[in-house]
């Protein structure tokens, strides 16, 4: 009865990570109206990391070469996903920003067999075609025949995500979570804070939105969301909390429409319904019981 209480809590753990995560775009969409992209991202994460420091700052104390350079290229592709989520955010809705780039949840396992891994069953091919008929969908939602510059970036921005999600696979194991995570947290911190500075004017005035968006998304969405992962990752599974976090886009548009007004038409709603379908098959279709420790979140 213990475990079961103690798996029961672990998962309610993980669906408050999912609305977190969710919540987040329209904070951060809203954010961007009286701050520049990579300023907000500087702060954000330097934010992070010096939390996250401070509450496991034992861990950062045998922290090695190798530690050092495979969080640095992971954090470039979470710079990368990052830098291309938050700029089009400013030009898509948050909603369409949520299932866009949870997109890169079906893109691991094909970049996985590009790189020379075995080839992807017939349930994650039509994971992906099912996928990029629902991106469709919801791109096009209002019959327009050009790309929203702001779901391109996402687009983008999923690439990058399932770039990082699959090299994580690839370099974490071996090293201390807390740690490679740190690394990649400060690497993405000081580079957003260098391109704000040499590209962005610095704001005169954080105003009172821009002060809680960034500690909501550093503090809760940083921070406190990969520490529960990290102390509840071993009362369930990771294809449990991998299904469980497939409610975030679903958390984004709920924000969105309860906040912002955002809505979507029949033919969106059934793309959208493609897109977490897509999700939940390819996360019990795929073979490797890669934990994701950063996720796609704004």
């Amino acid at each position: 009865m213990n475990h079961i209480t103690k798996q029961t809590k672990a998962e309610m753990s993980m669906l408050i990570v999912a609305f977190i995560w969710g919540t987040s775009f329209v904070v951060v969409k809203n954010a961007l109206n009286d701050i520049s992209p990579f300023t907000f991202l500087g702060l954000r994460f330097l934010l992070a990391f010096f939390t996250i420091y401070i509450l496991a700052h034992k861990a950062f104390k045998d922290t090695d070469s190798s530690t050092i350079i495979h969080g640095c290229l992971l954090g470039f592709f979470l710079l990368f996903g990052y830098g291309t989520q938050t700029i089009g955010l400013q030009y898509t809705t948050s909603s369409n920003a949520g299932f866009i780039t949870s997109l890169s949840v079906v893109l691991v396992p094909i970049i996985h067999c590009f790189s020379g891994g075995p080839m992807p069953s017939w349930k994650l091919i039509l994971c992906v075609i099912a996928a990029g008929l629902g991106i469709f969908l919801i791109v096009f939602q209002h019959q327009n025949i050009s790309l929203n510059l702001g779901d391109l970036l996402m687009l983008l921005c999923s690439f990058g995500f399932a770039f990082q999600l699959f090299f994580v696979g690839i370099y974490s194991p071996g090293h201390n979570p807390v740690t490679i995570t740190g690394v990649q947290l400060l690497f993405v911190g000081l580079s957003c804070s260098i391109i704000g500075i040499f590209l962005e004017k610095w704001p005169h005035y954080f105003s009172p939105l821009a002060i809680t968006s960034i500690l909501v998304t550093s503090l809760l969405a940083t921070s406190l969301t990969f520490l529960a992962q990290m102390f509840m990752q071993p009362y369930s599974t990771s294809s449990r909390f991998a299904l469980i976090l497939t409610a975030e886009p679903i958390f984004a548009a709920a924000a969105a429409y309860f906040w912002a007004g955002e809505t979507f038409t029949p033919q969106a709603l059934i793309g959208a319904t493609l897109i977490v379908t897509s999700m939940i098959i390819s996360i019990y279709a795929r073979t490797d019981k890669q934990v994701i420790l950063i996720r796609n979140t704004p």
